[in-house]
């Protein structure tokens, strides 16, 4: 018996979103796995190394987070939409993939000059030099795993093999060798290493399973990636340190044990948000791809990810909210009410980030890179401006508040500007119409 036009069709729809629905599983079994892996090793250094040691390490790695986002500049989208739209082409995946790894390494010099030149005219700092440079493998780590090449080819499936291997080595290596205090300075080297490990094995597995050959590009092939990502890598380093400031600043007009309420509702905050990160990773190269069709069967995609997210982050939310108290009495061991209030109100803030990713993507697919830096530098902006304001007036609560406000601010942005300034990109008539095509063809 022939099979009807609906079961064909839905054999097609599902063959077509095997890759997403892959991909998804494979980035969210990598963070359920860092989420295991983190519980196991995060006590046994506290108790191993002490809370000051602790601390030290936590500042070497947020120096290692700025070098990872400069030397990455922007390559995780630019790169990502290269690879998408190009990925039978082996040569041009070659060139591109060359071109991406050298630039890094550049970059990667730079930064450990830039090191160097303030462990020489900056006294604070040089204090932390060997904590520091011991750090440093992390960068050159996260340099030679080319995430952004995987998820261009929709092949996420080959990071979650080496993110396993490395996270499980790092845990391994930790309970070995980190047996005293002093031992703190190893920790980030550790982590380092098995990065390196991990990306060793990527170029292996893009060299013999892709098919693709090393070829050293000319000084103009460099500056072109610099020109075309810069835009991207604004608003990258603009966001990361607008994120990371918010602990920083509570931190000027708070008592550490208010800083405590607030980071058991921050951790919280940023495990749920890690689900709009995932799709964000997960959905980017197919948008990029479907850009190069007509727009509206763009516009239909981006409506069910758009329901997708109200289905997904909007219960998530709910979730949250009704059950704060539990949730921080899961983690500290007793209720806190500071820290209960915290995360009622940052509880939403995952669903307005998950939000902004269907306009926000479209505007990177159609090389809008300015408008989008332009609008995520404004958030960044407010976002310090309001943890400056609120966090000084109502502490933890005030900055929840900015946390929340700003991804707000930025969604909102986002859709006005995008529909005002580009309507021929509305995706919300066009798929209606769409819709409204595909019921009169079936009658």
């Amino acid at each position: 018996m022939k099979p009807s036009i609906f079961s064909r069709l839905s054999n097609k729809l599902a063959d077509e979103n095997k890759p997403l629905l892959a991909n998804f599983f494979s980035l969210g079994l990598i963070q359920v796995i860092n989420f295991l892996l983190s519980i196991i090793t995060f006590p046994y250094i506290v108790r191993v190394v002490g809370i000051e040691y602790f601390g030290l390490i936590t500042v070497a790695q947020a120096v290692m987070l700025y070098l990872n986002v400069f030397t990455d500049y922007g390559f995780n989208l630019t790169a990502t939409k290269d690879i998408s739209v190009n990925r039978d082409n082996k040569t041009y995946l070659s060139t591109v993939f060359s071109e991406v790894i050298v630039t890094k390494a550049v970059l990667f010099l730079v930064s450990g000059i830039v090191l160097l030149l303030a462990f020489s005219f900056v006294p604070q700092i040089q204090v932390y030099s060997t904590l520091i440079m011991l750090s440093l493998p992390i960068v050159l780590g996260q340099l030679l795993q080319p995430l952004w090449f995987f998820q261009g080819m929709e092949q996420m499936k080959y990071i979650t093999y080496i993110n396993i291997t490395t996270r499980a080595l790092y845990a391994i290596c930790i309970f070995a060798f980190i047996n005293e205090a002093d031992d703190y300075l190893y920790i980030n080297f550790i982590n380092g290493i098995t990065a390196i490990i991990g990306g060793v094995l990527s170029f292996v597995i893009v060299f013999r399973t892709f098919g693709l050959k090393f070829k050293l590009p000319r000084f103009t092939q460099l500056t072109r990636q610099l020109k075309d990502g810069w835009s991207i890598f604004i608003s990258t380093i603009t966001v990361t340190i607008a994120n990371n400031t918010n602990i920083l600043i509570l931190s000027l007009f708070a008592t550490p044990l208010v800083l405590g309420y607030y980071s058991i509702a921050e951790k919280v905050f940023l495990i749920t948000r890690t689900f709009a990160v995932i799709l964000h990773q997960v959905v980017y190269p197919r948008i990029c791809l479907l850009a190069q069709q007509p727009f509206k069967i763009l516009a239909v995609f981006l409506n069910k990810i758009l329901k997708l997210i109200l289905l997904t982050f909007l219960p998530l939310g709910i979730g949250v909210f009704v059950f704060a108290d539990y949730i921080v009495f899961l983690i500290a061991g007793e209720y806190h009410s500071v820290a209960s209030t915290v995360l009622r109100i940052v509880c939403f803030a995952p669903l307005m980030a998950a939000l902004n990713i269907p306009v926000a993507q479209t505007m990177l697919a159609f090389r809008l890179n300015r408008t989008f830096a332009t609008i995520v530098s404004i958030g960044a902006a407010a976002n310090i401006g309001l943890n400056l304001v609120l966090a000084s007036q109502f502490k933890a609560i005030g900055t929840a508040w900015s946390i929340l406000l700003t991804e707000m601010l930025i969604t909102i942005l986002l859709y006005v500007v995008f529909y005002k300034q580009y309507p021929q990109y509305s995706f919300f008539s066009l798929s209606r119409s769409g819709s409204q095509e595909q019921v009169k063809q079936k009658h």
